[in-house]
């Protein structure tokens, strides 16, 4: 019979790792944002600073984990305007500048062992385990997790409506084993992007050529590391934005997670690499690999090149190739509906999220009144793209005085 337990204290999730770490080669769909390395991390950074409590959810069986569920518990805002008591996911709802992007979130699940955790997972949601709750919301998980339709199954059998709705897109390349295979497969107009930002690549290089480096030791990791941080500075820099970088609170969390990428924890590795032509640095991408499948994560490019080169382009070209010759399954581009992700990629997924509401009056209140708001906004949006719409014409119907 499955056993429950609600870990509140991080150091309970710190003295889980080594079962965590087996259960993630028995989990039916395991990804790397979902590890020790990456969740502990982030916790580190967002956790408790940002009034979250834990309430991971463990299920064992027979002395084994075979279920992890790693929830956090927290007093929100809607609209900065509506309290909240929301159930999130760890590695989930980070203000806007310091957001990690944890993208494929969600439980981890024994095989042969899913609708039973739901089933446990459920019960702790709704009975009260937890703490007090109005809202529970598990936001950029797979559409491909099967997990997510048990859970949601699971609530709605308690009497909880838990609806998922699409929240995203991820576009991937299945890698074929060769890269003319890849180039063949993605059309005409499209190869032609591919391999005229190649073409135009090596022409600009010219003798000197460019070399395509990777992190393999940790002065490498400092080397590339600088070249990122700098590269993605310079790209937003003259566009007013600050880079993600900016933030020390991503900063600081991926300074802790890459040397233990590049060191292999929990099954996963780091696959940093940097362009340069003539030596200097134009492009860089920072990826994760786990389960043989590539997750391209950030990148940057330099902005002083000629107007022909496409350095962000040829720099994915190069990943590309890279990890077809590394015998890589699939190169995933994560969420996000850039032209460049729609050019290179073969397919794509959808991101999803799973939310109920408490069965509570409080809750009920609660969830009232953010439908008020968001029609509220809605309509507010409306009359602003008619008001878009409408100007040119009153603009142009104006006489012009003498």
């Amino acid at each position: 019979m499955p056993r429950l337990r609600i870990l509140t204290d991080v150091s309970e999730l710190e003295g889980l790792v080594p079962a965590w770490r087996r259960l993630l080669g028995r989990a039916v769909h395991a990804e790397p944002v979902r590890t020790p390395v990456w969740l502990l991390a982030w916790w580190r950074q967002f956790g408790e600073s940002d009034g979250r409590e834990l309430r991971a959810v463990a299920v064992e069986d027979r002395g084994e984990l075979v279920g992890l569920v790693p929830l956090a518990i927290r007093s929100a805002t809607h609209r900065r305007a509506i309290p909240v008591r929301r159930v999130e996911l760890l590695g989930t709802g980070e203000n806007e500048a310091d957001e990690v992007a944890s993208d494929y979130v969600g439980a981890l699940a024994a095989s042969g062992k899913q609708n039973d955790v739901a089933r446990v997972v459920a019960d702790a949601i709704v009975d009260g385990s937890l703490g007090e709750w109005d809202e529970l919301r598990l936001p950029a998980m797979s559409c491909e997790d099967p997990f997510v339709p048990r859970l949601a199954e699971a609530l709605r059998g308690r009497g909880l409506a838990a609806p998922v709705t699409r929240s995203g897109e991820a576009y991937f390349v299945s890698l074929p084993r060769t890269w003319s295979t890849y180039l063949r497969e993605l059309g005409s107009s499209r190869r032609y992007v591919v391999t005229r930002s190649l073409r135009e690549l090596d022409r600009w290089a010219g003798k000197g050529g460019w070399e395509l480096r990777s992190a393999v030791t940790t002065a490498d990791l400092d080397e590339g590391r600088r070249v990122l941080h700098d590269l993605h500075a310079e790209r937003w820099s003259p566009a007013g934005r600050r880079g993600a970088f900016a933030s020390a609170r991503f900063k600081r969390f991926h300074d802790e997670v890459m040397p233990r990428l590049l060191a292999g924890e929990d099954g996963a590795s780091l696959d940093l690499l940097w362009l340069t032509v003539r030596g200097q640095p134009i492009a860089a991408s920072y990826s994760v690999v786990f389960a043989n499948k590539v997750y391209f994560y950030q990148s940057a490019r330099c902005l002083d090149v000629p107007k022909t080169v496409r350095p962000g382009i040829a720099m994915h070209a190069l990943a590309i190739q890279r990890s077809i010759e590394a015998g890589r399954r699939e190169y995933d581009f994560l969420q996000g509906t850039s032209r460049y992700k729609r050019d290179l990629a073969q397919g794509s997924r959808s991101l999803v999220t799973l939310r109920a509401v408490a069965p509570h009056l409080r809750a009920r209140a609660v969830e009232v009144a953010r439908r008020l708001t968001e029609r509220a906004v809605a309509q507010v949006r409306g009359l602003r793209r008619h008001a878009r719409r409408a100007a040119p014409e009153a603009r142009a119907g104006q006489e012009t005085p003498e």
